[in-house]
């Protein structure tokens, strides 16, 4: 259950230039070019609308948006049918739903080889 008092949210037709981290859940519904970080425990969704033009770092990721660039989720990355992804992911848990795209290479290692760098 995801409590509401503690998502962060960008609203479509917004941008931010520059590095972006959050705590607990982030949805983006705009554009953001630079660095994406979550803390520990962190959840980051992407809507359809979401654009990110940087790395993204964080525990859970959901993809419904586009992003280039690299991507580090110590516990799983989604790429929805209308995800589109152009760059490295490295999880542990990765799902490519039928419809994503997806170019790039994917590695996936164990939680205890690729800790969260501090924020």
């Amino acid at each position: 259950m995801i409590n509401e008092t503690k998502i962060s949210m960008l609203s479509q037709n917004t941008t931010i230039e520059g590095n972006v981290s959050f705590a607990d859940v982030a949805r983006i519904s705009g554009a953001i070019n630079g660095e994406l970080r979550g803390l520990q425990g962190s959840h980051l969704i992407l809507t359809e609308n979401a654009m990110i033009n940087g790395n993204i770092q964080c525990d859970r990721i959901t993809i419904d948006g586009f992003v280039r660039g690299d991507i580090t989720a110590t516990g799983k990355v989604e790429v929805s049918g209308t995800g589109r992804v152009v760059g490295k992911i490295d999880t542990p848990n990765l799902v490519i739903d039928f419809g994503a795209y997806f170019d790039g290479s994917c590695a996936m290692r164990t939680t205890k080889d690729r800790p969260l760098k501090p924020a």
